[in-house]
């Protein structure tokens, strides 16, 4: 039994399900949470902001413990089921400050261990595409489930199904194959290794690409959060804003399955204005108008398009602007951009929310996407290395 599930296509779809439900469960909702329970906006935004911030540290001393260690699955098993434990102390506690830390640990432990996630399905013997696809429903799932929680269930039931999800997840890894481990480099590759690295961090075109990425990053990032504020303000009970997620983040799965038909095919520019024009849209809207229909529409049609786009773009143009070897530490100074996009867009969110209105908050992040646009203007990519072929 235990040769059979070994490597088996159930352990990947028990760790991509999983680790996804257990991301959305927690997360997807947590806002409305926070609120509910007397939090101020300006403190729910902080709280939130806390996985990002916490993520600067505990990302870079996961990767280094996992290749140090060469037991990435292990390591990543005990994050999932530290995960589990404290979701539940996190239920338990109304002080803002405790909520801080125990948001800012789970959610950088969920971060740091969605890399090796990736790498362990890039690294076994099926396709990426039909392994990620189980990612979006379980997705899909935890966002439901966490809507019908608060509103129907004692909101102690949302945590232990993160629990459950984060114990099965630890299960799948326990289950995959181990990821091939690089080979130790001499000290002339070291020093190689170096210049190479110098060299793409002062390309300007690398450089205003990560600006770009912490601008319509952070602003996405926030849409997150403030989404389902949005959707309560307007009158959408809490089950109703979990089931909109669900079938928003549902429109992922023909974008991730068939991306190797339209991804290789535009170039990076006219892919980033395409996902910065679905943004602008959204955010005009939600910022301008107050019919719940039209903004739950929205939310289905445009949200999970325009980010689930943008998650490739980073691969393609990072693959296109750098060494193929370097890929991984330009796309790790990628995610430490992005952290620091959305703990300022958090952050200021809080403020505005408190200040003047949710919506507000989102026609300021309209004029940030222009801005993101105009940027782009200036931006050249090539699109010599096929990505998604």
């Amino acid at each position: 039994m235990k040769s059979t599930f070994k490597g088996s296509y159930f352990s990947y779809i028990l760790i991509f399900f999983f680790f996804f439900f257990c991301m959305a469960a927690f997360s997807a909702v947590l806002s409305v949470y926070l609120t509910g329970q007397g939090i101020s906006v300006v403190h729910m935004s902080r709280i939130i902001s806390a996985g990002s911030l916490f993520a600067f540290v505990i990302s870079p001393i996961t990767g280094y413990i996992c290749d140090r260690t060469g037991k990435p699955r292990q390591v990543n098993m005990v994050m999932m089921l530290l995960v589990g434990i404290l979701s539940i102390l996190f239920a338990k506690t109304k002080n803002v400050y405790l909520l801080f830390i125990l948001n800012g640990l789970i959610m950088s432990f969920i971060h740091a261990t969605q890399p090796s996630c990736e790498r362990l399905a890039g690294a076994s013997k099926y396709r990426y595409g039909i392994l990620r696809v189980w990612g979006t429903v379980g997705y899909a799932c935890g966002a439901q489930l966490a809507g019908l929680a608060l509103e129907k269930l004692p909101s102690m039931a949302l945590f232990v199904s993160v629990l459950i999800a984060a114990v099965l997840c630890a299960v799948g890894l326990a289950g995959a194959n181990d990821p091939l481990m690089p080979e130790k480099t001499s000290e002339a590759e070291k020093s190689e290794g170096k210049s190479r690295l110098s060299s793409f961090l002062t390309n300007r075109y690398y450089l205003m690409f990560v600006l770009i990425t912490v601008l319509f990053w952070g602003c996405s990032g926030a849409n997150m959060t403030y989404v389902p504020v949005l959707l309560t303000s307007l009158g959408v009970p809490a089950s109703s804003v979990g089931t909109v997620i669900f079938f928003s983040t549902l429109v992922e799965i023909p974008l991730i399955l068939f991306s190797n038909r339209f991804m290789d095919k535009f170039n990076g520019k006219t892919l980033i204005l395409f996902a910065c024009a679905l943004t602008l849209t959204e955010f005009l809207v939600f910022g301008l108008v107050n019919s719940s229909v039209a903004v739950m529409a929205v939310v289905i049609g445009i949200k999970a398009i325009a980010t689930t786009t943008y998650v490739m773009i980073q691969l393609k143009i990072v693959r296109n602007l750098v060494p193929a070897d370097l890929t991984t530490t330009a796309l790790a100074l990628i995610g430490t951009g992005n952290s620091i996009g959305t703990i300022l867009m958090q952050n200021l969110g809080g403020i505005v929310t408190e200040t003047y209105s949710v919506q507000s908050f989102y026609l300021i992040m309209a004029g940030l996407i222009v801005l993101t646009m105009v940027i782009c203007l200036f931006f050249k990519v090539s699109n010599e290395q096929k990505v998604f072929g």
